[in-house]
């Protein structure tokens, strides 16, 4: 049986997403109810999102979820490359909360 398009791009994007984040459904879960959490993305969009693809098998994505987990490559693509200017050795910067917020833990 021959792969259809949709499922050869949602086995390739869901393969980038699961590279581009490194937090499990239950890290982001537990890192969501962190008040430091809301200190640093505009909305809760980021994090609801991932924490619905960590939790979808592959076998369930569909297009809505290509599209949202190409947000999250793209975003942790930009974001990653940030360094801190003042870094505080046992703080977050804003940039590492909005990585969490994103499924990504800079100290992981």
């Amino acid at each position: 049986m021959k792969k259809t398009d949709n499922n050869k791009l949602i086995d390739k994007v869901y393969s980038k997403y699961k590279k581009a984040v490194n937090m499990t459904f239950r890290e982001l879960k537990i890192w969501s109810e962190n008040p430091l959490s809301k200190k640093a993305s505009l909305s809760r969009e980021p994090i609801n999102r991932n924490l619905r693809l960590l939790k979808k098998n592959k076998s369930d994505w569909t297009l809505r979820d290509v599209k949202g987990a190409n947000k999250t490559i793209s975003y942790l693509a930009r974001a990653k490359k940030i360094k801190s200017k003042n870094f505080i050795a046992g703080k977050l910067t804003k940039n590492d909360i909005a990585l969490r917020n994103w499924a990504f833990d800079r100290f992981k």
